[in-house]
């Protein structure tokens, strides 16, 4: 014989189901917003971010420069898909994310983490390939005045800071202008394969990429007196770089996917987002790439690449429109709930669906008697 499950009447399920409403709503309602550690200097950061791209956009539209389609947001910090200085494919989603002020409250709180103190020195190696990324470092970094030493290429992949006119290098000037942003520009290199420089689109849509790449990163060196590295392999300009930062670096920022901060082996995607303080295992051989130089260290690494996963990891909505202001976010917040109600909650609820279950055997066993 089949045994028949006990059916609740609809009336402890409707009471069940409206404690959990309730409990919800007041849990909501009731939670405990409380100050973050670095609250202050999140904000702080944030702001001198949002400055620091109005800034630059207002330099941008000053040269007349287009404003592209898909940055819906408008910052004219979204490059165009294909040009000469196009390196590698990419996202517009990701490129629209990365340029959130709350990312410069996330570096803020990973400097924290990495034990950094006003008065350390970074590293920052950066392509042209998230703009905000970089921003956001630098910003952070001003706030807690830490002097941050930056090696920009300038290859970017789609999206990114693509603009022959205004590229990663003139975003660097006026961030500098802006005074937002305090650091130095000690290198300048092409990026790009073998960062040597040259388009995706070489002998396609273009010819001549990497003589161009060449001629604007040179310029770029005479420029502002930063060393120009164009080495004949990648592991020379992996040494290059070693060299030009120096021996006091505490902290080593990758943005982008240039292979000198990275290095060629596969063993690079295995490495995580986000700050990482120790990796299991380093790789060996003299193109494993900047990140896993200052791993054997001892140094931390900020690898800031993959931009879904780091938007999981710290809470920020991927690709938002409009971007969060830093007057209405409370990403630096901490918020608790009150587990009392949530026990209540959830105990209040059982119980109704209980005395439904033991009310209805009740009525079967009665009539079974009769």
């Amino acid at each position: 014989m089949k045994h028949k499950p006990t059916k609740i009447k609809k009336g402890y399920l409707i009471s069940s189901l409206l404690i959990l409403i309730l409990g919800f709503f007041l849990t909501v309602i009731l939670a405990n917003r409380e100050a973050g550690e670095y609250e202050e200097a999140q904000r702080n950061a944030m702001e001198r971010m949002e400055r620091a791209e109005a800034y630059i956009k207002e330099r941008i539209i000053e040269k007349g420069i287009e404003i592209e389609d898909i940055d819906l947001n408008r910052t004219g910090l979204i490059g165009p898909e294909f040009t000469e200085l196009t390196s590698t494919p990419g996202e517009e989603g990701a490129k629209r994310s990365t340029l959130n002020p709350e990312f410069a409250a996330v570096l803020l709180r990973y400097f924290h983490d990495a034990g950094l103190k006003e008065g350390d020195t970074i590293a920052i190696g950066s392509s042209g390939s998230f703009p905000g990324f970089l921003i956001a470092a630098l910003t952070a970094a001003s706030e807690m005045k830490i002097e941050a030493r930056v090696i920009a290429s300038l290859g970017a992949s789609m999206h990114g800071a693509t603009r022959v006119e205004y590229n990663i290098f003139n975003i660097l000037e006026d961030l500098k202008n802006s005074g937002e942003a305090d650091f130095s520009l000690v290198g300048v290199s092409c990026g790009g394969e073998g960062d040597k420089g040259g388009s995706v689109m070489e002998g396609f849509l273009y010819e001549g990429t990497a003589e161009l790449s060449y001629e604007m990163t040179k310029n770029e060196a005479e420029r502002t007196g930063a060393v120009f590295i164009y080495e004949d392999t990648l592991s020379e300009s992996i040494e290059k770089r070693l060299e030009i930062y120096g021996e006091d670096i505490k902290l080593f920022i990758n943005i982008g996917g240039a292979s000198t901060n990275l290095g060629t082996g596969s063993y690079s995607l295995d490495f995580p987002p986000g700050l990482v303080m120790s990796i299991d295992k380093i790789p060996e051989g003299k193109e494993r790439g900047l990140i896993f130089e200052y791993m054997e260290k001892g140094i931390p690494v900020i690898n800031l690449l993959s931009v879904k996963k780091l938007c999981q990891m710290n809470s920020i909505a991927f690709d938002p429109i409009p971007l969060p202001s830093s007057s209405s976010s409370v990403f630096y917040s901490k918020v608790t709930y009150n587990p009392i109600i949530i026990i209540v909650t959830l105990l209040s609820a059982f119980s109704i669906l209980l005395v439904g279950v033991i009310s209805k055997k009740t009525e079967e066993r009665k009539e079974n008697q009769r």
